[in-house]
């Protein structure tokens, strides 16, 4: 399977393109939100709502928040290393 891979900490996404990004996949930021990150701790986030633009503001700031990896073929989408998906994605 061809792919391009984007390294989003050495090339950030603008807040629109990220929010182009999960549009197109029809995820939210939540969707995308990595728990594991320290910043999700270190910035309350575990403690507090956060409305969709000021995650989409924060994951822009700091890329820890994005789940890695995002993984985008068509329409379909994995977020995170799930092994399962990712071979599905694959042979489709």
């Amino acid at each position: 399977m061809s792919y391009t891979r984007r390294d989003y900490f050495q090339q950030r996404f603008s807040v629109d393109e990220l929010r182009a990004l999960l549009h197109s996949l029809n995820l939210s930021a939540h969707d995308v939100l990595s728990t594991r990150a320290g910043k999700y701790k270190e910035l309350g986030l575990d403690r507090r709502d956060v409305s969709e633009d000021e995650l989409v503001q924060l994951m822009v700031e700091e890329p820890t928040l994005l789940r890695r990896p995002l993984i985008k073929r068509g329409s379909r989408s994995v977020v995170g290393f799930h092994l399962s998906e990712l071979e599905s994605l694959a042979r489709a």
